[in-house]
């Protein structure tokens, strides 16, 4: 006979624990606990008082719908404000690009005036090239003037004082042990124009064991400018038509009693046809070779087949693996050499 189950018993509270009714506080002392402490200070009521008052100032939903109906009825006039300051800044923006050009036309002026008055002031210059090192800058004016006594006559040469003569710094492209250019600047222009006129036609001339030139001192932008009529005057030269430079920026061309100047490089093509000559040939670039980008012949592929069309495609690739590289997976075993080989 099976006995009775014992009666579980009820389990006591541990010694310290404290239940749930401890916790709560009984009305009076829950007013007592969460009521204002003022401690003889009322900022906290009349912060809570301030904060209604600004409550109470915030516009209702009827007064944001007047005020949004306002700021609709201001929209056109705001637009139209709108518009016309971009007319004015459109305006503005024309009127600063026309005075934009006018300015670069006047600098291009400027700066033609200045290079003339720089042509104007070398044009007593004169640029001798390939006079040696070992002429030191004292000797140079006694080896000028008498350069200058075997170019001129007697009575050109007592006219032809000299200023000064100095030598130039090297030019960066020019050969290693070149000698300095001479810059012989004289009192008069009409000595510089003999001088010239002697050595005209003449590429070098023989004095003291020394081929010399003798050039105009130009400045650097007019020496550009008169890069740009190379194919003209190598055309005239070619045909032995007489050319020369004229001041400031000018180019005297004579044939069959007739003058013509130039002073644009674009009048060229035109010169050449009024003088019945081929026209000039264009220096143009070898155009690249067009590379064609390599375009992939997928015809020549042929789709992949099993040996046994029963087999799965993992199967028949491993077949043809093993037989490939009989060795081991993708032979490397094979590559690397076994052991008696190595040793061997």
């Amino acid at each position: 006979m099976m006995g009775k189950k014992p009666k579980h018993q009820k389990a006591s509270k541990p010694t310290g624990a404290r239940d749930i009714g401890d916790l709560l506080l009984c009305p009076a002392k829950a007013a007592e606990a969460f009521a204002p402490k003022y401690n003889g200070d009322t900022t906290s009521a009349s912060s809570g008082e301030q904060a209604l008052d600004e409550l109470d100032e915030f516009p209702s939903t009827g007064g944001l719908h007047g005020a949004s109906s306002d700021e609709e009825n201001d929209l056109p006039s705001t637009k139209g404000d709108i518009k016309a300051l971009l007319r004015h800044i459109h305006t503005r923006c024309i009127q600063l690009e026309a005075h934009n050009t006018e300015l670069r036309r006047s600098q291009i002026l400027l700066k033609d005036r200045l290079d003339t008055e720089e042509d104007w002031h070398r044009s007593r210059n004169i640029k001798i090239r390939g006079i040696p090192e070992t002429v030191s800058q004292d000797d140079l004016p006694h080896f000028v003037e008498r350069l200058l006594a075997t170019l001129l006559t007697p009575q050109q040469v007592t006219a032809a004082a000299i200023d000064v003569v100095y030598r130039i710094p090297r030019a960066a492209k020019a050969p290693a042990g070149t000698s300095r250019d001479v810059i012989l600047q004289l009192q008069t222009r009409a000595a510089q124009r003999n001088i010239m006129a002697a050595v005209r036609g003449k590429t070098t001339h023989l004095f003291d064991t020394a081929n010399l030139s003798f050039y105009q001192d130009l400045s650097k932008p007019t020496l550009t400018w008169r890069g740009l009529f190379k194919p003209l005057t190598a055309t005239l030269r070619q045909h032995s038509i007489p050319y020369r430079w004229a001041f400031p920026r000018s180019l005297v061309i004579t044939h069959g009693g007739a003058t013509t100047h130039i002073t644009d490089p674009s009048e060229m093509d035109s010169v050449l046809s009024a003088l019945d000559l081929p026209p000039r040939q264009e220096q143009t670039t070898p155009a690249r070779r067009p590379t064609t980008p390599h375009v992939w012949d997928m015809t020549a592929v042929k789709p992949f087949q099993p040996a046994n069309p029963g087999a799965s495609a993992s199967t028949t690739f491993k077949a043809q693996r093993a037989a490939k590289h009989p060795s081991g997976a993708w032979g490397l075993e094979g590559a690397r050499g076994t052991p008696a080989e190595k040793t061997a």
